[in-house]
């Protein structure tokens, strides 16, 4: 009786949810053919020879503001294949060295720009053999490498690196930036949750960790953070080796 009571009392929380995920599914859909013409004629009018500051000045904000929009709809389709269960998986071996390379270089040029220092380890041992879907664990660290060269300070150092035991293997992204406050630490995984509520800074809609967590679920895996030593975070995602 006491079970049917409770099943009762939840039903309109239930409902509630299921009518946000179904906004959230059909608002991302119809904003993406609208936003893709938006984004064709501010290529078109990039490439305009037009030589006024002001033209110039409107085409630029024109073009960040399209892609911050592409980002957010690209994001809440993820998240919406993640509650249909539609997310598929494609699992192969793969080469961790040509991985870290590869988002080394991809981050690389970002860093310098930005006056940060980006190094990576690569064990002086060979991995073991490590099967899971290299696309979506590359995702997860790209997550992670936006996030910390977003809280990162000029001068400061981001880390990548490695840790194998007897049953996972660990990717660590570290930064030497502005740490997460202990009240936030719980939530940061939580979707739409900013930490940071002060920041004028709007280009983070609080979906990339969520992101990363669901991905990390999908390969049997975790997602996690602690505070970086001197200051700072250390996200990492654990991944079993079989």
């Amino acid at each position: 009786m006491s079970y049917l009571l409770i099943k009762k009392a939840l039903k309109p929380t239930e409902i509630i949810l299921k009518s946000q995920k179904d906004f959230i599914a059909s608002a991302s859909h119809e904003l993406k053919s609208p936003l893709a013409v938006i984004l064709a004629s501010a290529e078109k009018l990039k490439q305009l020879q037009i030589d006024n500051v002001e033209f110039k000045k409107s085409v630029k904000i024109l073009d960040k503001e399209c892609m911050r929009m592409s980002k957010l709809v690209r994001d809440m389709l993820l998240l919406v294949s993640s509650d249909a269960k539609s997310w598929a998986l494609c699992k192969n071996t793969i080469n961790i060295d040509t991985l870290l390379i590869s988002l080394y270089e991809a981050y690389e040029p970002i860093c310098i720009n930005k006056k940060i220092c980006l190094c990576f380890e690569i064990s002086e041992t060979s991995y073991p053999n490590f099967c899971a879907d290299e696309e979506r664990l590359f995702q997860i660290l790209t997550i992670y490498m936006e996030n910390a060269i977003h809280h990162s300070i000029d001068n400061k150092q981001i880390e990548i690196k490695t840790e194998v035991t007897a049953k996972h293997i660990i990717f660590f992204v570290i930064d030497h930036g502005k740490g997460i406050p202990k009240d936030d630490k719980p939530y940061i995984f939580n979707r739409f949750y900013c930490a940071d509520k002060s920041r004028t800074d709007k280009s983070n809609f609080g979906l990339g960790l969520s992101i990363a967590d669901e991905l990390a679920k999908m390969m049997n895996g975790k997602v996690d953070c602690k505070d970086t030593d001197g200051g700072g975070a250390t996200f990492f995602v654990t991944l079993p080796l079989k």
